[in-house]
């Protein structure tokens, strides 16, 4: 699996715990749907470190956690229930 692949898999998940769709993490986050729909597919050749850190400041991880091949999501299962964390931030 390359990065992309990597990082996507770990976008589509961390997207699903909170039960977001690009619209709802565009609001959230400012990224374009369509940067957020070409990132999710694994396909793209490169992301900005700017829009890494917005993605996972707006799902509530580290940038570097987006890339991890092991990440175990599960184990921050508190992020579900974090305060404040909904779809009208």
């Amino acid at each position: 699996m390359n990065l992309s692949e990597v990082f996507a898999r770990n976008l589509r998940v961390r997207m699903a715990i909170f039960d977001y769709k690009a619209t709802d993490l565009y609001r959230i986050t400012g990224v374009a749907v369509t940067t957020i729909m070409a990132l999710q597919s694994g396909k793209n050749k490169g992301v900005q470190f700017s829009t890494v850190e917005k993605l996972a400041k707006g799902l509530k991880c580290e940038p570097q956690q987006l890339f991890d091949e092991d990440m175990n999501w599960t184990a921050y299962k508190w992020a579900n229930t974090y305060q404040g964390v909904n779809k009208n931030e």
